[in-house]
């Protein structure tokens, strides 16, 4: 009768499905560079400073200033770098402070005028660099002979409207020829002070409604050019000029060269000497590095080519700012735009600039693993092998020990279904020698049992028993 369950036992078990070769090891390496990956991300959020905004507020100044229209083309500028910007109205640079300072107001970068910032400006805010001169202008009637500021006594002064960085400027500068106290107000009753928006003030300097007015504006501004083509108003040449400038360290020294308005009517008929505060771009303290960098770029593409009053490269700058200049701002002005963003894009460049403080920890913490990889591989390859050392062992300990015949049939089964499965097994070449090895072992143990099957065990039982 045949013996159906040991031919089902006997017979071969299937092949197990193969995996590709070196499979084993690129887990292993797998794990290793997860492990890195995993500590390198979670050290990276721990640590580094988050990622820059995305959307960003410039508080510009009037819709028809120049301010505004700067404000619109660095949002131009910084669209081609993926930043949203929003570029909102305000009445002026003591405007534009105060929002800066007011933490729900939403605007982190605001275009203001230099000689309006406080003393705690200069602690919560820092300035990025100063952008352009642009000029104060003291026009007053014709009709007047004013060699100085002290000459504008008893007269009707536009100063500026409120929230307008022409206000504080031309109180500072009145008050040092004795015409305000220190609040800002007119000291002799004649004298009056009149708040009026610009293009307001010029019309009504025009009309005899003023008999002077200050403003701090562009050379090319509209209001600015009718009053120096117009022959009700006169410009006043600051002849003090290297006083002021010295004295107060905002202005800048500038002058209007003879003939610039007009070269056919040779106007202005002379050089005339002016004062010209700075347009500084400032952020609060807490902007981020990043944007930093990349405000300052569009500010070099903007300013950089200069214009009637200021020279080709000569701004962005450090100087005539009052209020202090970031430490990143000050790296960009000595070393300009970081390497990593000229050569990637502004995202990318941020994130590889902010990991970068990881690489060192990375680094440490990749060396040991890397190290302890090799031998983990080698360990886990020569198992495949010596695995099976263990049912060899427990089969010679039977043999010794003189096995019934079922034990014998059951050995038999267990090292044939051993020797089927380790045919399968995938090792590097260069383990090749402990692989046959372990078959040669295998065949020999084989022989011992077939030897033993061959003479009943009589042998080994005579052997044990002696």
């Amino acid at each position: 009768m045949v013996d159906t369950d040991r031919i089902a036992r006997d017979a071969p078990s299937p092949p197990p499905r193969r995996r590709g070769r070196g499979g084993k090891s690129v887990e292993v390496w797998a794990w290793v560079v997860g492990v890195c990956l995993a500590t390198g991300t979670a050290s990276y959020f721990m640590f580094v400073e988050p990622p820059p905004p995305r959307r960003i507020v410039i508080a510009g100044g009037g819709r028809e200033g120049a301010y505004f229209a700067f404000a619109n083309e660095y949002a131009r500028e910084l669209s081609k770098d993926g930043l949203a910007v929003e570029v909102r109205e305000t009445a002026g640079s003591l405007e534009n402070l105060r929002l800066l300072r007011d933490d729900d107001s939403g605007v982190s970068v605001a275009i203001v005028q230099s000689g309006t910032a406080g003393p705690d400006d200069a602690d919560e805010l820092r300035a990025l660099g100063s952008l352009y001169r642009e000029p104060l202008w003291v026009f007053h009637r014709a009709d007047r002979e004013v060699a100085t500021l002290r000459g504008l006594a008893g007269m009707r002064i536009g100063i500026g409207a409120e929230g307008s960085g022409t206000r504080p400027v031309a109180r500072r500068m009145l008050a040092a020829n004795g015409l305000a106290d220190a609040g800002g107000s007119a000291k002799d009753s004649p004298t009056r002070f009149v708040a009026r928006e610009a293009g307001a003030a010029a019309e009504a300097l025009r009309h005899g409604e003023l008999d002077a007015a200050f403003f701090v504006a562009a050379f090319e501004a509209e209001y600015v050019q009718d009053l120096l083509n117009d022959p009700r108003t006169k410009l006043l040449d600051f002849k003090q000029q290297e006083a002021y400038r010295r004295r107060f360290r905002f202005l800048a020294p500038v002058t209007l060269p003879r003939g610039i308005v007009d070269l056919g009517e040779d106007l202005p008929p002379r050089d005339v000497a002016l004062l010209a505060p700075a347009a500084m771009l400032v952020v609060r303290g807490d902007f981020h590095p990043a944007l930093q960098s990349a405000l300052l770029a569009a500010a070099y593409r903007i300013h950089g080519g200069g214009d009637v009053l200021n020279e080709p490269r000569e701004f962005p700058s450090e100087r005539y700012c009052d209020i202090p200049v970031s430490e990143d701002a000050r790296r960009f002005h000595r070393s300009g735009r970081p390497w990593l963003q000229r050569i990637l894009p502004f995202w990318l460049a941020s994130l590889a600039d902010r990991a970068k403080l990881m690489l060192i920890p990375v680094v440490m913490l990749m060396m040991p693993l890397f190290r302890a990889a090799p031998p983990l591989i080698r360990w886990r390859t020569r198992r495949k092998i010596y695995r099976w050392y263990g049912a060899l062992r427990d089969v010679d300990q039977k043999l010794a020990a003189g096995p019934s015949g079922p034990e014998l049939d059951r050995a038999t089964a267990r090292l044939r279904s051993i020797e089927h499965k380790v045919v399968w097994v995938d090792v590097p070449l260069s383990y090749m020698e402990e692989f046959y090895q372990l078959r040669m072992h295998l065949a020999m143990m084989m022989r011992r049992l077939d030897e033993f099957r061959g003479d009943g065990g009589r042998g080994e039982s005579e052997a044990a028993e002696s």
